[in-house]
């Protein structure tokens, strides 16, 4: 098997198994940038991320509904993935990562680890101040929002290999990836 088609599968388990995880720890809420999708780094959430069986509290902050939150909270996560923040990133990717682990998978912030490993250190540093083409982001009749690799605009290449084509919902007051 070639490195490339290690990669490859290694990088679609491991970002499928972060978004099962993050179901785990929907309790640790990072508040989505108020600004533009193009906004800057959010700051990481300090609520531990310690899996837990309940479902995760109703967001303290009122995040709207909108494909532009969904998309705010889509860049959290890229850009805490760049920084190696997977505390955020296992947060917003809670019930994708928890289906992962059910299905056999590790934890999100070890899978994440990993993940984030394949990446070069020039995708690292676009994924910083990546931003996400509206256009090309698709709102389903059952409110969730569609994300595909394609839409991610950043200095350096991404394929849906890279990066997977992502499916966020609207739970208990705020965007999480979904699949």
């Amino acid at each position: 098997m070639t490195n490339h088609a290690v990669r490859l599968g290694a990088s679609v388990l491991a970002l499928t198994a972060v978004f099962a995880t993050s179901a785990c720890t929907d309790g640790a809420k990072t508040p989505a940038p108020e600004s533009s999708a193009a906004a800057g780094p959010p700051a990481a959430s300090s609520t531990p991320s310690a899996p837990s069986a309940s479902p995760p509290s109703p967001s303290s902050t009122v995040v709207p509904r909108t494909t532009e939150a969904a998309i705010a909270r889509y860049l959290t996560m890229l850009h805490a993935l760049s920084r190696g923040d997977l505390k955020t990133v296992c947060a917003i990717a809670g019930p994708a990562a928890k289906q992962a682990e059910a299905e056999g998978f590790g934890k999100c912030r070890t899978t994440m680890a990993i993940t984030r490993s394949m990446f070069s250190a020039t995708q690292l540093k676009a994924l910083r101040t990546a931003t996400v083409s509206r256009s090309k982001v698709t709102r389903r009749a059952n409110g969730n929002v569609d994300i595909p690799a394609r839409a991610v605009i950043a200095d350096a290449r991404f394929t849906e290999h890279d990066l997977s084509d992502m499916t966020l919902s609207y739970r208990h007051g705020n965007w999480f990836i979904i699949d």
